[in-house]
């Protein structure tokens, strides 16, 4: 009798926890210019046919890896760092019964009793990319988070948090390095890391108190760099979004606090990690409450949270470059959900595409979508056609790597170099919350074994 109970209740908490993540829904699209390829009213497209990738695709082993697992200096094997991006679920979070990472399983909890010691990272879900690389170093590290007198003085947060964190892999140094892996903005995330770490911050390190972060010199720490879903170049979806962001953002506040009815008593199962603002929850202080605060907080009226860094702009800027490190080896994943139109060459969702994602994605004459969205203006970035390709809610365009750097595909036969960006192919048939369990009905094991097996082959 007890089990039904359970089974509902983890049920609801799947169906809300999908809600969280796809409310990009409720956003209003912007008008688009008339296209010299629109269809005659009522006339359909047939759509090219592509088919899926299996996602129990074995990944071959690197040349000169042998077989044999790469270990840290104590003869353990190199830990998985894995990091959310926008929006993502904490550990425990969601009473621990809905994960970012396996959806109602569990990936890393699955990789570390395969024998690949996975860490599962939780950083701001809606904070900005120097902030959420901050925590990540501390989260990982372990201590009180300083994010910087200069950052935080010219946004308007605190410098310091009053949480301590103890260290998810506190002995991280260059004799025990890790490997980076990162979902979506979790990649964005990583790679400020790696810059952070190895180069620090010039202006911080002008204030005499500088944490050390800031110092750098920490080449090594990082043994690889993954990333899976991560636009590199910004996401078109942002332009989509601009105009409604804060309602976006205040419909996300307003449905994650609605969540805490899901199960009667539970006043926290969403931690939107914004100690920074002030915006922590209080003793005795209701949910709806505490995400009033989010919803109304000065933070949204700053460039210091996700949806300007996610921005073509922000991540194409030539003066805010995160450089790849020659220390460090990379490897993507990109995923495509869309089709191509053959008449307009739009690209349109996948019949088994997320619903909740069709409407920012779907490409018509009058409302863009990221399947067709364009845009040529001066002096921001020229969005062209080589954009439309999709997973429903990033650009599958970027996420081989970032624009201006060495990119190759992986060939095992050739021997890795650090510093070049291994793309180890496009995933045909998964949009941006299939490949990480969220929404989709099939297991994500196989993929997330293989991607530790390459991992732990990288000596």
């Amino acid at each position: 009798m007890l089990m039904k109970p359970i089974h509902r209740l983890r049920e609801r908490l799947a169906l809300a926890a999908t809600m969280l993540l796809l409310l990009a829904v409720s956003c209003k699209k912007e008008t688009a210019r008339p296209d010299e390829n629109m269809l005659p009213p009522g006339q359909k497209e047939a759509l090219a046919t592509e088919p899926v990738t299996p996602l129990d695709k074995p990944i071959p082993l690197p040349a000169g890896s042998q077989g044999k697992a790469a270990r840290n200096a104590g003869g353990e094997p190199i830990p998985i760092i894995m990091v959310h991006g926008m929006g993502g679920l904490g550990p425990g979070e969601m009473l621990g019964l809905y994960h970012y990472w396996g959806g109602v399983d569990n990936i890393p909890q699955y990789l570390g009793n395969s024998g690949y010691p996975a860490y599962e990272a939780k950083v701001g879900p809606v904070s900005s990319n120097w902030d959420r690389a901050v925590e990540l170093y501390y989260y990982i590290k372990g201590g009180y988070v300083d994010y910087g007198k200069l950052h935080s003085s010219r946004y308007g947060h605190a410098q310091k948090r009053t949480r301590y964190y103890p260290g998810i892999y506190p002995q991280w140094d260059a004799e025990h390095p890790v490997h980076l892996l990162g979902h979506s903005m979790g990649g964005l995330t990583v790679r400020k890391l790696v810059t952070l770490l190895e180069q620090g911050d010039a202006a911080e390190r002008q204030d005499p108190g500088h944490a050390s972060l800031f110092n750098g010199g920490r080449t090594g720490w990082v043994k690889s760099v993954t990333t899976i879903s991560t636009p590199h170049n910004g996401a078109t979806l942002s332009y989509i979004l601009l105009n409604g962001y804060i309602p976006f953002v205040r419909q996300l506040v307003t449905s994650v606090a609605a969540l805490a009815g899901v199960v009667p008593g539970i006043e926290k199962i969403y931690d939107f990690s914004l100690d920074q603002w002030g915006l922590v929850q209080q003793p005795g202080e209701s949910w709806q409450s505490y995400a009033s605060r989010v919803e109304n907080s000065v933070v949204w009226q700053t460039e210091d949270y996700c949806g300007h860094d996610v921005t073509p702009e922000a991540l194409m800027d030539p003066a805010r470059p995160d450089p790849d490190s020659k220390q460090v080896y990379y490897f993507s994943f990109s995923t495509k959900a869309s089709l191509r139109g053959l008449i307009t060459g739009w690209e349109y969702p996948r019949p088994d595409v997320f619903p909740l994602l069709i409407p920012v994605a779907y490409p018509t004459p009058v409302l863009m979508g990221i399947g067709n969205y364009r845009r040529n203006e001066p002096g921001r970035i020229v969005i062209d056609a080589k954009w439309w390709p999709n997973d429903g809610a990033a650009n599958t365009y970027g996420m081989s790597g970032p624009a201006g750097s060495s990119i190759k595909a992986y060939d095992p036969a050739v021997p890795l170099q650090k510093g070049v960006w291994n793309h180890v192919g496009v995933y045909n048939g998964y949009d941006h919350f299939d490949i990480i369990g969220i929404g989709y009905f099939h297991s994500v094991r196989p993929f997330y074994q293989h991607i530790a097996e390459l991992l732990s082959a990288v000596q």
